[in-house]
């Protein structure tokens, strides 16, 4: 099998475990990156040099602008990559409305390549005149689509019927070859996220007011809401129960799994954002942590029986979840391991690539 995929997430060298994995299982894969790119207006740009790591052919393409998804990829550029390297299938990961994924299919498209597209959006969103007719475009060229959760993969759906759809992860993870949980008399709650409205650690701070037993809460993230988050602790009395630790970088997260006894993952819900996916939950299962979750998006589909799920702003509920897991400490480690076996089976890098290429020879073989 031979491949290109075309993505600005892998010109980030910690991304790319599912494409090692790939060049382990055989198959020939260039990936097309942009030569520069940031994901944020104001965040560090990343670089990107041509190379061979693990099998794996990294190819800069030129771009005009370099933050988020309006990067416009150089056209003659990708397309003179797809005709030199004349792949058996072209993999765009990006969402059909951006630049990047409209240039790609059309580059795919003219060399009678078959394409096939990953997106993550999974709400309708506001678009623009010119990115509906882009999107549009967009699909109408591709061979197959994949989700990154069901939900993403019911809205592709609904927009292209009869093309064929998967439910794949973008991202696997590489979790620790064995896992160490302290037996702890106080139940250590972590939340790890954004301090923004939609993360709901305003509920998570209401429903440990009314917890019995001894407790402490590790708050990871910054935002916006920060400090009116830290007001609400104090008016609420759980100011002493709680520290906060800021942003950590991706690689300090090792060293605060052990310390947590479970995840709480409150998010909400609002008109234009669910939860696509949630990384940080993803890693701390796949360390054994139990995850307490609400109903938004993607969420109950990631934890499914690995985990606790309750209802969005559902006060009571979570509270009720946390009690027992803090009354519970037996069943508090089965779910941790339960989790870590759910990832072990479903997200880690190996099983991400096989689901891919086995999603791949189908669309061949479709042909």
């Amino acid at each position: 099998m031979r491949a290109i995929i075309v993505s600005h997430t892998y010109i980030d060298p910690a991304t790319r475990g599912k494409l090692r994995a790939l060049a382990g299982l055989g198959c020939t894969l260039t990936v097309a990156v942009p030569a520069r790119w940031s994901p944020t207006a104001r965040g560090p740009l990343l670089h990107a040099a041509w190379g061979n790591e693990a099998g794996v052919r990294l190819v800069p393409i030129p771009v005009s602008g370099d933050r988020g998804d309006a990067v416009h990829w150089k056209y003659r550029d990708l397309y003179r990559l797809f005709s030199d390297f004349r792949p058996d299938i072209v993999h765009v990961e990006a969402e059909p409305w951006t630049p990047a994924a409209a240039t790609a299919t059309a580059c795919a498209a003219r060399l009678g390549l078959p394409a096939t597209l990953f997106a993550w959006e999974s709400v309708p969103q506001p678009h623009t005149i010119l990115e509906r007719w882009r999107r549009k475009r967009t699909l109408k060229r591709v061979r197959a689509l994949v989700g990154g959760n069901k939900l993403a993969a019911a809205l592709l759906s609904r927009e292209q019927p009869g093309v064929p759809v998967a439910v794949i992860p973008q991202l696997g993870i590489t979790p620790p070859l064995e896992t160490i949980r302290p037996e702890n008399s106080t139940l250590q709650i972590g939340f790890v996220g954004r301090l923004v409205p939609e993360k709901g650690l305003d509920a998570l701070f209401r429903a440990c007011v009314k917890l019995l037993g001894r407790w402490q809460l590790t708050v990871v993230g910054s935002g916006p809401a920060q400090e009116s988050l830290e007001a609400l602790a104090e008016r609420l009395g759980v100011s002493s129960h709680t520290t906060w630790r800021g942003a950590l970088p991706p690689e300090r997260f090792r060293e605060l799994w052990p310390m947590i006894d479970c995840l709480v993952v409150p998010s909400r819900t609002t008109p234009h954002w669910v939860e696509t996916y949630h990384g940080a939950m993803v890693e701390a299962m796949g360390h054994g942590v139990t995850v307490v979750a609400t109903d938004s998006g993607a969420l109950p589909e990631m934890v499914d029986t690995a985990g606790l799920v309750v209802p969005e702003d559902d006060i009571p509920a979570l509270t009720a979840a946390l009690q027992h897991l803090s009354d519970a400490p037996r069943e508090r480690i089965r779910l941790g391991r339960e989790a870590r076996l759910r990832i072990m089976g479903e997200y880690v890098d190996d099983g991400v690539a096989r689901r891919t290429l086995e999603f791949w020879e189908g669309v061949l073989r479709r042909r």
